[in-house]
């Protein structure tokens, strides 16, 4: 030590001499260099003052070295003495040891049980060094297992060593955990720490290489043909260490059965019965690629829609931007994109029983897909209409692919929307004002000019003009929720109480990701139609209905404001109807690209549409005016007829009037009708409810098309007839033609009515069978009046001729002609009071008169059987004797059993060839005939001899 402590005083008494004469030589340079020009000298004191600084902090460096290096030699000369001391002990415990093999050698031999337990325990000695050193070296050989994984293509490499090393520790892992839980004499936690270090750096690595695993996983999923081997890779790891589970709880299984002993493992899951390490691989895996579909969905979809950014909006007091439907839309096609990549790439990397695609890959992907309608559907009051009907445009490509795939997702709901739920809420505001683009006005001067007979198919898009129109397509799907357009009121009051549904959609229902608890779900799931596609289809057709009511409801008011427009054949029509088929044709012409949910819903709320359309046009008619026109006020048309100088028993005339009214409601709507509504106008509107009917069977054939069957329309039909509008219809349509056939009857009828209503022809009506008792002078029996009535008739027909379509002429020259009949056969009840000689022969001339005057409007098959029924009059008034009479009277009330009794009591009264005592026996047979004819009728219907109703034709105005 004297020698080693000399040395190195010596060593470093020269070093520093030699440090000392090396810093004099570099001053003295340095000195000569800063005072090599004359003007250093008066730098002299700067030059000192520097010199002085550098010198002092290199005695400082000097001092603080030597410190350390006097430092270095404590220690050294500390650890010496230490491993003198060791090699002292340790020699004297080899002589200890030698002493005591010479003490006990002799007698060591003899004992066999010492020498067996000594061997025991070297063994054990052995194993337990050997797995120290092990446990020893875990760290390292983890440290090197991850370092493979710089190479992806030795990740089934790193398991393996992983394995291994986890395999090995196991052991001792589960023999230190149970010593150190031993209640007395265990291993102190202390003295476990070191070893628990060396395992904690297995787990590391483990967890570092599930890690970057389960990352392979989600990252090559969507990679397209490169990411398709790394996905083979990891799903080899992952079938092997289901394999390797699967092996050891077998064996597990069978060393339990042997003894008994359930094995547990530290901190992992594991089976207390088998004892064996579980850690779910497949069913992560399945997880990760779950978690790839909402990565993917978050990056490009969710982030354009965020509620976090809408709630921060309405917090702060600003409206939150509307999302780019465009955009969005674009990023699910390209999604879709990837989806069909990872079909082709990713898909088959997997074992087919993990039936990924079907079972995993879609339902998550459809899953986020209805997720995001969802949120749509929170976001619907900023959402224009176009932007609902581009979103359901989209879903139908997507089931379609989805379907290309061997996925099936519904394409529409199973049950069509209910009819009942889309009636409820009156329309909010829509423009009011009925301007009309270029295109639509052009249209109606072109059906204005050519005979109305347009298609309903118009424009609509604005023409030239740089503003839609707001009667517009283009209008209505640029308008949002809350938007107005410029001129916009309240909607109408005709309209209140006729909306189309009362949507009760929740904001932000479908917010955020798929719940966890299905993540993993490994069974076919069936992927239904999203609820919020649903949700939106209620709300644009909730819009539509508002829109196209409020719309109508303009055009109606247009309609009242505006004169007919005449065509050039001269006929008569009213121009708006055509333009509200115009707006419902383009309306269905976007619903057909909204899929066939949309269609459905579309096609309950035009058929209502066009119900109320055909209901306003019928009030528009004079429908309604029954309600102002009481039945006696409805009977003042007769008041000419009910004058002394005509009639005798004007009080019962009218009673008879009004109860017939009010027996036959159509007929009194006619009448009302033909009291508040011009001639004219009620001509054009059998045009108008003609053309209406044509068009709605258009619609009726579009909408049949649309939806690939008439079995759904049907279905659509009886669910609305399950509610309160009842019906039992072929086509949820049938309620709106069924009506526009009523109006034209109505129309044809009121017209009818309205030329039995003329004063003069009243008069007319008057004189008929007016006879004197003198049976001379009359103008009835001359045959003036009826000349006169008929003349009038002519007219009148040949204005229907003029104002009305040939096809449907002949249906009004039909209505005049009942109306005529039944106005005859009233007179003559009324007016009959004397039969004289030339009676019947002038009720035969009138019948003639009639058939010629109707003749060249109607063929003989309509006319005839209306003539027929005056014949069966004139039948009864000819009759010979009593027996004649009551035979007479039986064929009359085959004829018109609504008469009653009064003929054969009238009639009677004005025979005076008939007693009196025999006139009551007569008309007690007459009444006896008349129940049993009402009771046989009733107990088996007998078809009228009535002519046949008129139909309107899908192609020419009318048939029969």
């Amino acid at each position: 030590v004297a020698i080693f402590k000399a040395a190195q005083y010596g060593r470093f008494k020269s070093a520093l001499a030699g440090g000392h004469r090396r810093v004099q030589r570099g001053g003295e340079a340095a000195f000569a260099k800063l005072l090599s020009r004359p003007e250093d000298l008066a730098r002299l004191a700067e030059l000192q003052e520097a010199v002085a600084a550098k010198l002092h902090r290199a005695e400082l460096e000097v001092a603080t070295g030597l410190d350390a290096a006097t430092d270095g030699v404590r220690a050294g000369l500390d650890a010496l003495h230490t491993a003198r001391k060791a090699v002292v002990d340790t020699r004297d415990n080899f002589a200890n040891i030698d002493a005591l093999c010479e003490e006990e050698g002799s007698g060591l031999a003899d004992r066999h049980d010492l020498i067996r337990d000594l061997a025991v325990m070297r063994v054990n000695l052995s194993r337990t060094m050997a797995d120290a050193e092990a446990i020893i070296a875990l760290p390292e050989q983890a440290a090197a297992a991850v370092k493979t994984l710089s190479d992806e293509h030795n990740l089934f490499t790193c398991w393996e060593q992983l394995t291994a090393l986890a395999q090995r520790a196991r052991p001792a892992r589960i023999a230190l955990e149970a010593a150190r839980r031993q209640p007395h004499g265990g291993v102190p936690r202390a003295a476990s720490r070191p070893a628990a270090t060396h395992f904690a750096a297995i787990d590391e690595a483990v967890t570092r290489f599930e890690t970057i695993l389960w990352r392979s996983v989600r990252s090559s999923l969507f990679a397209g043909r490169g990411g398709c081997r790394a996905l083979v890779r990891a799903l080899r790891v992952v079938e092997e260490q289901e394999t390797l589970e699967a092996l050891l709880a077998a064996k597990a299984r069978k060393h339990a059965a042997r003894s008994d002993v359930s094995v547990r493992g530290g901190n992992d899951r594991a089976d207390p019965e088998r004892g064996a390490v579980t850690k779910g691989f497949r069913k992560r895996v399945l997880l990760e690629v779950r978690e790839a579909v909402e990565e993917r969905f978050t990056m490009t979809v969710d982030s354009l829609i965020s509620a976090d950014d809408d709630a921060n909006a309405c917090a702060g007091g600003l409206v939150p931007p509307p999302p780019d439907i465009p955009v969005v839309l674009e990023n699910l096609n390209v999604l879709m994109q990837q989806l069909t990549e990872a079909y082709d790439y990713a898909a088959p990397a997997f074992p087919p029983a993990y039936h990924i695609f079907e079972r995993v890959l879609a339902p998550a992907w459809h899953g986020h897909v209805t997720a995001f309608l969802g949120k749509l559907v929170g976001v619907a009051r900023e959402l224009s209409n176009a932007d609902i009907i581009a979103v359901l445009h989209w879903y139908q490509p997507y089931a379609q692919q989805m379907a290309a795939l061997g996925v099936d997702v519904e394409a529409a709901p199973p049950e069509p929307p209910d009819p009942l739920q889309m009636m409820a809420t009156p329309p909010s505001s829509v423009p009011a004002t009925p301007h009309m683009s270029d295109k639509a006005g052009a249209r109606e001067r072109k059906d204005a000019a050519g005979g109305g007979r347009g298609d309903g198919r118009g424009g609509g898009k604005g023409g030239g003009a740089d503003v839609p129109s707001v009667l517009s397509l283009d209008m209505f799907l640029a308008t949002g929720c809350d938007e107005k357009p410029p001129g916009v009121c309240e909607s109408s009051d005709d309209w209140q109480g006729q909306g189309s549904g009362d949507l009760n959609v929740t904001p932000g229902a479908y917010i955020g990701g798929l719940p966890r608890s299905v993540a993993v779900n490994e069974h076919k799931q069936e992927m239904l139609y999203p609820d919020g596609l649903v949700k939106l289809v209620d709300i644009y057709t909730t819009r539509m209905s508002q829109t196209v009511r409020t719309w109508a409801a303009n055009l109606h008011r247009m309609t009242a404001s505006h004169p007919l427009k005449p065509a050039e054949d001269g006929t008569l029509w009213t121009a708006s109807d055509v333009e509200f088929f115009r707006l419902l044709n383009e309306q269905l012409e976007v619903a057909i690209g909204g899929g066939m949910q949309l269609v459905s819903a579309a096609a309950v709320v035009i058929a209502s549409i066009l119900s109320e359309f055909a209901a306003q046009q019928f009030k528009r008619l004079g429908g309604d005016a029954t309600a102002s026109i009481t039945s006696a006020t409805a009977t003042s048309s007769f008041s000419a007829l009910s004058s002394p100088g005509h009639f005798k028993r004007s009080s019962s005339i009218s009673a008879a009037s009004a109860a017939l009214l009010e027996r036959n409601a159509p007929e009194k709507a006619a009448m009302a009708a033909a009291k508040v509504v011009e001639y004219n106008v009620l001509l054009a509107g059998v045009n108008d409810a003609s053309r209406c009917h044509r068009l709605a069977m258009e619609i009726e054939t579009s909408l049949t098309q649309a939806l690939g069957s008439a079995g759904v329309m049907e279905k659509l039909a009886k669910r609305k007839g399950g509610g309160v509008m009842g019906g039992n219809n072929s086509s949820i349509v049938q309620p709106a033609l069924d009506a526009f056939m009523t109006n034209a009857e109505h129309c044809a009828a009121a017209a009818a009515a309205a030329v039995v209503s003329d004063p003069s022809v009243i008069a007319l009506f008057g004189q008929l069978f007016v006879v004197e008792k003198s049976g001379c002078g009359s103008a009835w029996l001359e045959g003036k009046a009826t000349e006169t009535l008929v003349a009038t008739l002519v007219d009148y027909l040949g204005d229907v001729e003029q104002y009305v379509t040939r096809d449907l002429a002949p249906m009004v020259s039909e209505a005049v002609l009942s109306r005529v009949v039944k106005t005859t056969i009233d007179a003559c009840m009324r007016q009959l009071h004397a039969i004289r000689p030339g009676t019947v022969g002038r009720m035969a001339a009138d019948e003639d008169a009639l058939r010629e005057c109707f003749a060249e409007h109607l063929p003989h098959k309509r006319v005839d059987p209306w003539l027929q029924r005056l014949a069966d009059v004139r039948d009864v008034v000819a009759a010979d004797d009593t027996e004649s009479f009551v035979l007479a009277y039986g064929l009359l009330m085959q004829s018109m059993p609504e008469l009653g009794l009064e003929p054969a009591a009238r009639l009677l009264a004005a025979r005076e060839d008939i007693p009196r005592a025999t006139q009551r026996e007569v008309l007690e047979e007459c009444k006896q005939l008349l129940n049993s004819h009402l009771a046989t009728q009733a107990a088996c219907p007998v078809k009228s001899s009535a002519p046949s109703r008129w139909k309107l034709a899908s192609s020419k105005g009318l048939h029969t």
